[in-house]
């Protein structure tokens, strides 16, 4: 964990994704990096080509900076944050300039989503200590899933996704739930215990997915508590109440759904699931996945903590 404090904040390392947003970010990156320079007093800009590569500049210049700088969207910032957090010691702060199409993480830190504007918000330093998930070794930022989130995720057009952005999600949720198959879970947590049959489990730290905070919009990202939601069946008046933002932490169960939050949650499924962690797929259940509070330390924007 680092501890940093906002005196220390000189030395700037950006990690930029060139193609983020289909090249959007570029337009603006000269106003970016002028407002950058105003607040810190050097600031070293890494383009990436591939994946993978934000990553490595992570690991090679920890002792060169004092906060990295993710711009682009949530692959750019998943791969960085989860690079930083991999670090033992004291490892710099993290910031981020939204350049993709959701940009979830930075939503739930305040960011404005205009870069220009993010990149003021960084200048002030406005620290704050933000909760992390980690799940068998690995971090993730803004939600864990499995089931039919995945399917959503796997089943979203590129292109369908620059042209609609946030309702592609939903676009593909809609598809997805004629296809969706249910599988055999079993959940252990000190506030909740289920076995039986669901469609899909998230366990999320951050309020946004998709660009709008669907779920429980009321997620506290400094609480040390994950906001974990179990589908057992979806039906249209569950979607209906995810577009609504009608689901509350009063909610804690209704229709095919139970909702409650935890520290952390032992997760086996019949057949293995497929992990959906900030939208990268590569991981299988079963898991523990568990909250590490105020773990990250974050330039954060106008948001309430």
């Amino acid at each position: 964990m680092s501890s940093r404090n906002t005196s220390s904040l000189n030395r700037a390392s950006v990690i930029l994704n060139p193609c983020a947003g289909q090249g959007r970010l570029l337009n603006q990156w000269e106003n970016v990096l002028t407002e950058l320079k105003k607040g810190f007093y050097e600031v070293q800009v890494y383009e990436t080509k591939e994946p993978g590569e934000g990553a490595t500049y992570v690991k090679q210049l920890q002792q060169e900076t004092d906060v990295f700088i993710a711009a682009g969207g949530d692959g750019t910032v998943h791969e960085v944050a989860e690079a930083l957090l991999s670090l033992e010691g004291d490892f710099p702060a993290f910031g981020i300039i939204p350049g993709g199409t959701c940009n979830d993480f930075s939503r739930a830190l305040g960011m404005n989503q205009n870069p220009v504007k993010a990149a003021e918000q960084l200048c002030q330093k406005q620290i704050r200590h933000i909760d992390i998930g980690e799940f068998n070794g690995q971090y993730f930022t803004n939600f864990w899933g499995i089931g039919l989130i995945t399917h959503v995720s796997e089943s979203i057009d590129p292109d369908t996704k620059d042209r609609f952005g946030r309702l592609s999600y939903y676009l593909s949720a809609a598809k997805s739930l004629q296809t969706w198959e249910p599988f055999s879970i079993q959940i252990q947590a000190e506030e909740f215990q289920f076995e039986g049959q669901a469609a899909m489990f998230l366990a999320v730290n951050g309020p946004f997915t998709g660009g709008i905070k669907p779920f429980f919009p009321d997620t506290d990202i400094q609480d040390g508590k994950l906001d974990c939601l179990l589908i057992k069946e979806p039906s249209v008046s569950f979607v209906w109440d995810v577009l609504q933002n009608r689901l509350t932490d009063n909610s804690v169960q209704g229709e095919g759904y139970h909702y409650f939050q935890s520290s952390e949650v032992h997760i086996k499924t019949a057949p293995h699931q497929l992990i959906d962690c900030d939208g990268e797929r590569e991981y299988k259940t079963p898991s523990t996945v568990r909250c590490l509070q105020k773990h990250l330390v974050s330039l954060t924007g106008d948001v309430s903590f």
